[in-house]
């Protein structure tokens, strides 16, 4: 069977793999220069290995792709780490009550806080022990993070356990994500932890969003990461070649406007579309209307990453920073450097500060000068010591389009399925990994799951 796959991402690599493994002729078309989707990546001068214009790295229990890795001969090229996850606190959420109480801030655990930073009243500036960048990625964390009784902490505490143990998510289609944390952690821990986090990546969508994502956001979360060395370009490489070495065909810089196209290339069985679903909508005629009026209802962010190289870390020690204070334009800072070690990339320190935008956000008009512009001030905040034009090496700008669905309430309704009701043609992107959230894992046992319905397909037909 001759199959085309629009998408040289990972879930049309993978399929394409599985399928010439299995004796099918598959081609691949790709409309940029590079594979990869959402984790591409480039090598600078003076670097080893490849960085992601997207920050990537996979959690200990993401099996797909640790398994199709370990095929293809890839485990000797795995990094387990254990990097730090921490929250931005604006001060004003750290309250004070406790050390006017007669208790001192130590007694929160803020001297295990990692940098001093912005202070709430002058005579606590001087003694510089409230800091604003707090640990949060183990139980004894959750226990010494400031601004919560001990009775949000237990709560909150219950509320990751239900997620981690519960293996039923569907019937957490029916609530929000704000209804399930307040209900189990309450509302000030929802306030203090969680809101000004789902304000800044889903705006005022945020109190549409299921608990179904919240609930997969925090079974997922393993403290162990891996990463691959060289970058996730080791694995687009890999699959790369063993595609080719299976007969299978790769197509870059190729652009696939309207299927009419493909018959230059060959007459095709098979077109599996992996581009996200409002591209593949304006793909094929009528194919609008068939996949559903809901599904192409289904909101759409786009991801935006600035990457700064610079002679010095932004951060020291953390990996991941989230933002709190809504304050900030940015919703994530990812020291890359801090979870990889910076001799890879000519001994440079890299950092990405990272947002989702909806359409016509003026962010995603900006160049990488005009956006840094608006983030330097911010940056400063973080680490007061920052000099743009001492520090920067190399900086870059990247957009991934519709690169985060909105899961909202019954999402799994309105998720676009793999066979389309237009004969020979299925549809696989990350509007269909519900009810996890995006990631290259679940785009690869997306693509081994079309691969093995297009395979099944194939058989009963003849």
């Amino acid at each position: 069977m001759n199959i085309a796959i629009i998408g040289g991402g990972f879930t049309g690599l993978t399929a394409a793999y599985e399928l010439a493994k299995k004796g099918h002729k598959v081609t691949v078309f790709e409309k940029d220069k590079v594979l990869g989707g959402l984790a591409h990546g480039f090598k600078r001068p003076g670097w080893d290995w490849h960085l992601e214009y997207a920050y990537h790295h996979l959690f200990a229990n993401d099996w797909a792709i640790l398994s199709l890795i370990r095929e293809l001969g890839l485990e000797d090229k795995l990094i387990l780490t254990r990097p730090i996850t921490a929250n931005y606190i604006s001060p004003s959420v750290i309250a004070r009550s406790p050390a006017k109480g007669g208790a001192t801030w130590q007694s929160l655990g803020l001297s295990e806080i990692l940098h001093a930073r912005e202070i709430a009243t002058p005579a606590e500036r001087s003694r510089n022990d409230i800091k604003t960048i707090v640990q949060l990625d183990s139980p004894i964390h959750l226990l010494r993070y400031p601004g919560l009784s001990i009775i949000d902490k237990v709560r909150t505490a219950a509320l990751v356990a239900f997620c981690k143990v519960n293996p039923f998510w569907q019937p957490l289609e029916g609530i929000t994500a704000r209804q399930l944390f307040e209900v189990i952690g309450g509302a000030t821990a929802w306030q203090k932890l969680w809101e000004s986090l789902m304000i800044g990546k889903f705006g005022n969508l945020a109190d549409t969003v299921a608990a179904s994502w919240l609930w997969a956001r925090i079974k997922k979360r393993t403290p162990k990461l891996y990463y691959i060395k060289g970058g996730f370009h080791t694995l687009v490489a890999a699959l790369e070649k063993a595609i080719k070495q299976h007969g299978g065909k790769i197509l870059a810089n190729t652009a696939i406007i309207k299927l009419d196209q493909l018959v230059k290339f060959g007459q095709f069985d098979r077109i599996l579309l992996t581009v996200p679903t409002p591209i593949a909508a304006k793909l094929i005629p009528n194919l609008a209307f068939g996949i559903g009026h809901l599904a192409l209802k289904i909101p759409h962010l786009h991801a935006q990453t600035l990457i700064l190289e610079t002679k010095e870390p932004i951060l020291k020690e953390v990996y991941w920073l989230n933002i709190t204070d809504r304050s900030f334009p940015f919703l994530a800072v990812v020291a890359h450097t801090n979870m990889i070690d910076k001799k890879h990339y000519g001994g440079r320190h890299l950092t990405y500060f990272g947002n989702y935008l909806p359409d016509g956000h003026p962010y995603l008009s900006m160049t990488k000068n005009q956006l840094f512009k608006v983030f330097l001030p911010y940056v400063k905040r973080l680490n007061p010591a920052f000099h743009w034009s001492d520090w920067l090496n190399w900086s870059d700008l990247f957009i991934g389009l519709y690169a985060q669905p909105v899961h909202q309430l019954h999402y799994s309704s309105r998720a676009p399925k793999l066979e389309t009701p237009v004969k020979g043609v299925y549809l696989a992107n990350l509007d269909s990994i519900y009810p996890w959230d995006r990631g290259t894992n679940y785009a690869v046992e997306l693509g081994i799951r079309a691969a093995k319905k297009i395979g099944e397909d194939a058989k009963e037909s003849f």
